[in-house]
């Protein structure tokens, strides 16, 4: 499993970038987040299914408790200009027994946003940033995220970050994923 040392709550880093500050999950992102998780938009390429107030609070446990089990994890996009919450992205882990053949024990890439702020750069801003600091931690972070076949803007977000198509593999019952990987032990299969 690819790792990174631990970090505390306070070691989490802080990124910004022009219109954003990308931090730590706090509790009081909870609702805001919630309310991205009810929307239809939001979830119709991530499993089409709206997330409990349970799933959400965990979510954020999870968020924070990632930084001090892999040293990265995900990170809360904030407008800098207002304080608003704009989505959450970063890597995790993700153990993925519904994928087949199994994905490699290595950080997935992973972005959402609000659909007010979609089409306006945002996750390439947000994603950008997140891989620059990662691999200044190491030059060959690996990573790979998996993406919808019929969500076009994050395959197309995806290949500007140095994300390339793998495969198409299956994913759960009766559905299908592509994989994108980048800097990823895939890569050399």
């Amino acid at each position: 499993m690819y790792t990174l040392p631990g970090r505390s709550l306070a070691d989490i880093p802080v990124l910004e970038t022009p219109r954003l500050v990308l931090r730590a999950s706090r509790l009081e992102d909870f609702d805001a987040q919630f309310a991205m998780w009810q929307d239809e938009t939001y979830v119709r390429f991530i499993g089409n299914r709206k997330r409990s107030s349970g799933e959400v609070w965990q979510t954020i446990q999870r968020n924070i408790g990632a930084w001090a089990l892999y040293g990265f994890g995900y990170l809360v996009a904030e407008d800098r200009k207002t304080g608003d919450f704009v989505g959450e992205c970063g890597f995790m882990i993700s153990r993925r027994g519904e994928i087949s053949p199994a994905l490699p024990v290595e950080p997935e890439a992973g972005w959402g946003i609000t659909p007010a702020y979609w089409g306006k750069g945002i996750v390439l801003e947000a994603m950008s940033a997140m891989i620059d600091w990662a691999e200044a931690q190491d030059a060959r972070f690996p990573a790979h995220c998996i993406i919808d076949p019929e969500h076009v803007a994050s395959t197309r977000i995806a290949e500007k970050l140095g994300f390339t198509f793998h495969s198409t593999l299956p994913f759960g019952e009766n559905a299908s994923t592509n994989l994108f990987v980048r800097n990823s032990s895939r890569e050399r299969d």
